[in-house]
């Protein structure tokens, strides 16, 4: 059984990667021509823009988008497509909420037009409403590709390709709308279509805003963890407007990285519930032994190539060092150990409060931490507040882990058998 296991798993890590590295390359790509074009200033406010509509865009998912890849899994395939169909009803009555509110937070924010701003604000925040983490939770990576990566990816291609004739961010912004918008409605029919029960749609109000108290512990996790993630290009925004272009771009970089280790997180979310729950146990216990260590690697990686491909991929536009580029690599290790340990394996072990707690715990040490560092070394003081943040989250993460397995062990008098 474990011979046909692995290539099955070589073929779902080939597919989740052609999404990766079709989606990185179209984004770096996208860089240098974006900058030349419309501006190191303007790229510096759009990124803004995407990063306050992350933080939105955790409303607009509320905790689907983080946990819903392994309650997927962990379901029965009859029951799947009503669970995402619900989902979709009540992200949809979300959106038309977080879409109002993202565009007056940008105008206040970023220096852009208001059109552009109001443009930005939907196209930036309807990704969060699309299947994406279904596709993963069913293991279906050519569905993810087909049917959400590239229309996306293609309104960036189409963006740039229209930016070099009409160099205006409008111009830019619209493409990325159209084209999401296509990526979500795809995704809806790819994710409801061939379901051995037909869901069915219940759009009242009421039962859809009730659905979303199951969803707690993942919002709660989801929104915490944005703003240890996001909040920081807006804390520099404010704290020192001139890095903004250079921390924005080694934030790219690092959200690429991250991006980089997307198949290894989606292939091990689907392979450790898959297992059922007498074999879990020990895939989590692998699980969270490897992965400190592809972070620590991962995140030297990020450190020593940042400043080489801040100038490649800006046409020496932009210049970052190693002041910014160190703690940016600690950020990467803390986030990879977190996102593998609180996702793929506090999930199947019914810790999803402790996955919030974990997160709620990191914003605690990261909110008062930007402020003070960020006031006393500028940009790289944001980035080791953030870097320190996220090596509590994922401290805590871990530990859990290790306390769970060991109350299991316990119980059933005798170690997890062997896989």
């Amino acid at each position: 059984m474990a011979s046909k296991a692995v290539p099955a798993l070589v073929r779902r890590f080939g597919g989740f990667a052609t999404s990766l590295v079709f989606s990185t390359g179209i984004n770096l790509l996208a860089i240098p021509f974006v900058i030349s074009t419309l501006g190191k200033e303007t790229w510096g406010e759009l990124a803004l823009a995407q990063a306050t509509a992350a933080i939105f865009g955790i409303v607009v998912a509320f905790g689907w988008g983080t946990v819903g890849a392994a309650l997927v899994a962990s379901l029965p395939p009859h029951e799947r497509a009503q669970m995402f169909l619900d989902s979709l009803v009540s992200r949809t009555y979300l959106f038309f909420l977080a879409a109002p509110l993202m565009f007056v937070t940008v105008l206040l924010l970023a220096k852009v037009e208001p059109l552009v701003a109001a443009l930005a604000s939907v196209c930036y925040v309807l990704p969060f409403a699309g299947a994406s983490w279904f596709f993963i939770g069913q293991a279906k990576p050519w569905k993810l590709f087909l049917l959400d990566v590239l229309p996306q990816g293609m309104g960036l291609v189409i963006g740039v390709v229209m930016i070099q004739f009409f160099p205006q961010p409008l111009v830019f912004v619209l493409s990325l709308l159209v084209f999401n918008l296509v990526a979500v409605v795809l995704g809806g029919i790819g994710a409801l279509t061939g379901a051995a029960q037909p869901p069915k749609a219940d759009f009242r109000f009421f039962p859809a805003m009730k659905r979303l108290k199951d969803q707690k512990h993942g919002v709660i996790a989801a929104g915490t963890g944005s703003l240890n993630s996001n909040l920081p290009m807006l804390v520099v925004n404010q704290i020192v407007t001139a890095a903004l272009p250079q921390y924005a771009l080694a934030d790219k970089l690092f959200r690429f990285a991250v991006a980089g280790f997307g198949p290894i997180l989606q292939v091990i979310q689907g392979w450790i519930p898959e297992a059922g729950p007498s074999r879990s146990a020990l895939r989590i216990r692998k699980v969270a032994r490897l992965t400190p260590a592809v972070g620590l690697l991962a995140g030297i990686f990020l450190a020593v190539l940042t400043p080489w491909a801040s100038a490649l991929f800006s046409g020496g536009a932009i210049s970052i060092d190693y002041s910014l580029s160190i703690p940016f690599g600690l950020i990467l290790g803390g986030v990879l150990v977190a996102q593998v340990v609180g996702l793929a394996c506090l999930i199947p072990l019914g810790k999803g409060a402790a996955l919030a707690r974990s997160t709620a715990i990191g914003a605690a040490f990261n909110i008062p931490l930007m402020v003070v560092l960020g006031s006393l070394f500028q940009a790289p003081g944001v980035a080791w507040a953030v870097g320190i943040a996220e090596l509590v989250v994922a401290g805590y993460q871990l530990a859990v882990v290790h306390s769970s397995l060991k109350h299991l062990t316990l119980e059933k008098g005798a170690a997890p058998l062997a896989d």
